[in-house]
């Protein structure tokens, strides 16, 4: 029996192209706050958190892993490609009927570690961030399981400057 080709022509075209994108509503002072808030706790937070003279005079900034879509996103774009997929196969990190192409027929999914590199620009009140995904590469390996497709996935934060604020990625092993 043969080996599958888990990396087809069109999953490699795919390879940097956005097939994501969300767009926050401004972080305000308050989500600041709140979030740094709920982090500390029990424990209170940093003091600067809590000075209200520090948004007046601009030193008042998110936590690193502040998240201004924790609530929500204020617009949410797919690429306008996306193909018919069977409902159970979403569930399996399937990213590539969002630009068009057939996911891999790999029946099992977990998740293969995550890293985020913070790029020192901070968020600040009156920021919106937009948060745009892509599939930065693929990697076939063979497993004990069998055939394994190592799919890494990359959102990278902007904010209305674009200016970098983080890069998350994430590896999806599928087999």
């Amino acid at each position: 029996m043969s080996e599958p080709i888990l990396i087809r022509p069109d999953m490699l075209a795919i390879v940097n192209q956005p097939y994501g994108r969300q767009i926050s509503y401004p972080i305000t002072e308050s989500d600041i706050r709140k979030w740094a808030l709920a982090v500390h706790h029990p424990e209170s937070p940093p003091a600067h958190y809590l000075d209200p003279r520090a948004a007046e005079t601009g030193t008042l900034t998110a936590p690193p892993e502040f998240n201004p879509f924790a609530w929500g996103a204020a617009r949410t774009e797919h690429t306008g490609k996306e193909i018919p997929l069977d409902p159970a196969r979403r569930n399996l990190g399937a990213m590539e009927h969002l630009l068009g192409v057939v996911p891999p027929d790999l029946p099992h999914a977990l998740n293969g570690g995550i890293s985020t590199a913070y790029s020192g620009v901070p968020m600040r009140p009156g920021d919106v961030i937009t948060a745009e995904s892509v599939i930065a590469g693929y990697t076939a390996k063979q497993g004990r399981l069998g055939p394994m497709l190592l799919t890494e996935t990359a959102t990278t934060w902007t904010n209305q400057r674009d200016e970098t604020v983080k890069v998350h990625r994430m590896t999806l092993i599928r087999y």
